[in-house]
């Protein structure tokens, strides 16, 4: 996985740099192999029966859908779409998760098991197949709008880990898991500013590490940074906190705003984040985009906040 050291020029992806997708497939392979090993891990532990965080969902509830069942392929039926170049039928995902698990209500742990491990098994077939390192490229629907294939395979590891914090303490959700989610939602929005024409830099730095995405129109590119890199050292845009806090944040499982102000997120360089903004303004469906769309245009048009923020910012 490529990572960056030193004082920091912004980023500028070659005009075919598609992000985590132009990485060799085996190194792609290797970041979702550790977010599903770590979901594996986890759920093994779990009591199926308890309540989730959310509302009126169990443990088995939020589990179900992550696994490939008979009538959920989840990595198969993509492939499918783009190596026929068939143009999918539109996908209600929240109509489809419920009529899996109301075909799975009985399913037990080993079940689950199984499930949640044919699903890595399917994304890690393409990822290992000849076919990746062309097709992987590809355009494919997402939820939102159309990425590269093998991006959005590796993007199943960013609702991997906003499922297991569903599911289960930060403290408990393996830190390979987090850390995989954070990278994949950092190389999904470099990927929606290189959509909207948007030439950034901007990094997410937590305690496990960091990444860093560089876009121009219509290209991007991903990489890792090293564990402890101070975020004013960087130069960049950036968001630094937990990496539970960035990822419920980017879902909105909690206000960004509630969570800049309490100090759990902070922010470095406002006005090179808010370049940001025509890329969430460009995804209606963007989970959590509503909030970080509110929170965005707060910080940027607020000067009163700006000034209750410049500690934050300097901090």
């Amino acid at each position: 996985m490529p990572s960056v050291s030193g004082a920091r020029p912004p980023l500028r992806p070659e005009p075919t740099a598609r992000g985590l997708a132009s990485l060799d497939p085996a190194e792609l392979a290797e970041l979702v192999t550790t977010a599903w090993g770590g979901m594996i891990e986890l759920s093994g532990g779990l009591d199926l029966e308890r309540p989730s965080r959310r509302p009126g969902r169990t443990v088995r509830d939020v589990l179900i859908p992550l696994g490939s069942w008979p009538e959920h392929l989840r990595f198969e039926r993509l492939v499918d779409e783009v190596r026929t170049r068939r143009v999918p039928a539109r996908d209600d995902v929240g109509a489809r998760n419920a009529l899996v698990v109301a075909a799975h209500r009985d399913a037990d742990p080993a079940d689950i098991d199984a499930a949640l491990r044919r699903a890595r098994d399917a994304a890690l077939a393409f990822l290992r197949s000849p076919e990746a390192e062309q097709l992987g490229r590809e355009l494919a629907d997402s939820p939102v709008g159309a990425l590269p294939l093998s991006g959005v395979i590796a993007a199943s590891a960013y609702q991997l880990a906003l499922r297991a914090l569903d599911v289960a303490p930060p403290d408990d959700v393996p830190a390979g898991l987090l850390d995989a989610g954070v990278g994949t939602l950092v190389d999904t929005t470099g990927a929606l500013a290189a959509r909207s024409g948007v030439s950034t830099t901007f990094a997410v730095l937590t305690q496990l590490g960091g990444w860093v995405s560089g876009s121009g129109p219509e290209c991007w590119t991903t990489m890792r940074l090293p564990e402890g890199l101070p975020a004013a050292e960087l130069g960049w845009p950036s968001l630094e906190g937990a990496a539970a806090d960035v990822l419920d944040g980017s879902a909105g499982r909690r206000p960004v705003l509630s969570l800049v102000l309490a100090r759990r997120l902070r922010l470095h360089d406002v006005p090179g984040l808010i370049t940001l903004l025509p890329a969430l303004e460009a995804v209606p469906g963007l989970p959590g985009g509503a909030g970080l769309r509110a929170a965005t245009r707060a910080l940027g048009r607020a000067g009163h906040l700006m000034g209750q923020l410049g500690a934050v910012v300097r901090g």
